[in-house]
């Protein structure tokens, strides 16, 4: 098996490193070389094209940011790759993932849609979740590569476009819980409430949710560190609208979270965390921070 890895940004080169790090040879390319100099410096080998990339790896790992990038990088590839398998990390609507999928078995090359959750902090401590789809035979042979930066690599589905169905129901789940976060503290505020005591409360009771539990202690502290961005929460959450209008869904929650989240990426920065939302919140109720 000879490996490839392309996109090596921020979660993307943890990935790398901790294949690395398991003993496996990597070849790499990004289209900023300066992203993976290091990982050359530790033995990585690092190529100048797409496909530069097709001829030396049969088991190319992408993680990039949007459809048009997935696109770019999957032709490219399959101008030199012959056989083999191409392995999308990259978060897209399930439609798109399929739309891949096809382009890749045209020219003899499987495919396998592979989502991750887990954010920047999962990806360097190589703690992912993986959801991936595909044909099972060919998850079984690349899994061990996989469990070499996750915990939980799951097949979620025998057909490409499934793993990208489950990281859209995750971040479904995602925005409207951050969404819910935000007016939840704000609501405490206003009734002039000890934000601490009620953190500690609802964290052990019913209405506790992973972000609330997560978010909720940097919504104490003001810590709007950023962790997951407004754009990538924003194109999350259009992804959950358009795999819905795709299949006839009503995404009530969602749609108002996208809205939120727009409000959002127009008044702050969209590289600031996503709990900017909570300022939408407090601004809307008056609040002073």
């Amino acid at each position: 098996m000879k490996i490839g890895m392309i996109g090596l940004g921020a979660m993307g080169h943890s990935v790398a490193l901790n294949m690395m790090k398991a003993g496996y040879e990597l070849t790499l390319y990004d289209v900023r070389p300066e992203a993976y100099a290091d990982l050359v410096a530790q033995g990585a080998h690092g190529v100048d094209s797409l496909q530069e990339m097709g001829r030396a790896a049969d088991t190319v790992f992408m993680m990039v940011n949007t459809y048009p990038q997935c696109q770019s990088v999957v032709s490219g590839l399959l101008e030199t790759m012959t056989g083999g398998v191409i392995i999308n990390l990259s978060t897209i609507a399930m439609t798109d993932a399929q739309a891949l999928g096809k382009m890749a078995a045209e020219h003899g090359v499987d495919m396998l849609d592979c989502p991750v959750s887990g954010g920047t902090r999962g990806a360097a401590a190589g703690k992912l979740t993986l959801m991936v789809s595909g044909k099972t035979e060919v998850f079984e042979a690349v899994r061990p590569v996989m469990e070499s930066f996750s915990t939980n690599p799951v097949l979620v589905g025998t057909e490409v476009g499934q793993g990208q169905a489950v990281k859209t129901i995750n971040q479904l789940l995602v925005g409207v819980h951050m969404c819910a976060t935000a007016e939840a503290f704000t609501l405490a505020k206003k009734c002039g409430l000890d934000l601490k005591c009620v953190y500690d409360v609802i964290c052990a009771s019913a209405g506790m949710s992973r972000i609330f539990e997560n978010r909720g202690q940097f919504v104490i502290d003001r810590d709007f560190s950023t962790r997951s961005t407004l754009q990538i929460q924003l194109k999350d959450t259009n992804i959950v609208c358009q795999t819905a209008d795709a299949v006839g869904a009503p995404t009530l929650l969602a749609n108002t979270a996208r809205e939120l989240f727009k409000l959002a990426v127009k008044k702050y920065p969209p590289t600031d965390d996503s709990l900017e939302v909570l300022r939408i919140y407090e601004e809307l109720g008056n609040v002073e921070e």
